[in-house]
């Protein structure tokens, strides 16, 4: 077995057994290596420890039970294996910012870094991503025009082509544009907890404000400082761009996130959606 398909069984393992007493012991034992260079290996591949995963893997589930189920909070703790509901509250707040019963009363799991089952796809992209450190830019401000919408937390995204379709249906009739076009990205959150969801925009950058048509809004990406990741490949994998961005280069990194919402641009090295060569500029504003 290649150290690829060694972590991919431990990781099946562990996904049948987040509800059962486990450790980073068992689940070495599981695939005949030491704990010593089962951690390594794990974290090499994964980029995080078997505890941290095996952790972050339960809450992550909590929080579905707790939004799709009427589970006492309690009931949910001890079924994943936390010693009593105020250690399970704890962890739960450490890793979420929250306490689990904010979750029933409508908080947007979106805004959450919600761990979800590693796999071999997964652990490709993560790879990919690791390749290119991020650079740190001093941006001016943009100027966009264009549309608009909301998407609640019990959608499932796997990619934004009609919104975009509906966008290039109506880009020439917005004044201004510079040339060349410069599409962009944006999605951006509330605090209004109730809400539950997340804003996403796609639009084109303008030089100026002027006689402007009712169907479009306008959206102004302040000047700062951001870090500027690349996506390689297909526009609806960029989930996995996004995952090692936020659970595991921004934990390991003393960057604080300075605004609620990151974008994407598509310049010269965009070649479509649906282009395993494409790359797109993901931003992360800093400070």
């Amino acid at each position: 077995m290649t150290n690829k398909e060694i972590i991919l069984k431990s990781i099946n393992y562990i996904e049948q057994n987040l509800k059962s007493e486990i450790d980073g012991m068992q689940v070495a034992r599981h695939v005949c290596y030491s704990l010593y260079h089962f951690i390594r290996l794990f974290q090499s591949v994964t980029g995080f420890s078997p505890k941290s995963y095996i952790q972050q893997r339960r809450l992550t589930e909590a929080v579905k039970e707790l939004r799709t189920t009427q589970k006492k909070v309690s009931e949910i703790a001890y079924d994943f294996q936390f010693g009593s509901p105020e250690a399970f509250t704890r962890s739960f707040k450490k890793q979420f910012g929250i306490n689990p019963k904010e979750i029933r009363n409508g908080y947007p799991i979106s805004s959450l870094l919600l761990i979800n089952g590693i796999t071999e796809e997964s652990i490709n992209r993560a790879e990919n991503a690791r390749h290119t450190e991020p650079e740190v830019l001093a941006l001016e401000e943009r100027t966009l025009i264009g549309l608009s919408f909301f998407i609640p937390d019990d959608t499932t995204v796997t990619d934004l082509s009609k919104e975009w379709g509906r966008l290039f249906r109506e880009v020439e009739s917005i004044p201004h544009k510079i040339e060349p076009w410069r599409f962009y990205q944006l999605q951006y959150w509330s605090d209004q907890q109730e809400l539950g969801g997340m804003y996403f925009f796609t639009g084109v950058e303008v030089e100026k404000i002027e006689n402007l048509n009712p169907l479009f809004v306008v959206k102004t990406i302040p000047a700062g400082n951001y870090l500027r990741f690349i996506h390689r490949g297909l526009s609806n994998k960029v989930g996995y761009t996004y995952h090692y961005i936020y659970n595991q280069f921004l934990p390991e990194t003393s960057y604080m996130l300075s605004k609620p919402f990151n974008f994407e641009y598509y310049g010269d090295c965009y070649k479509g959606a649906c282009n395993e060569e494409s790359e797109s500029e993901i931003y992360i504003p800093i400070s």
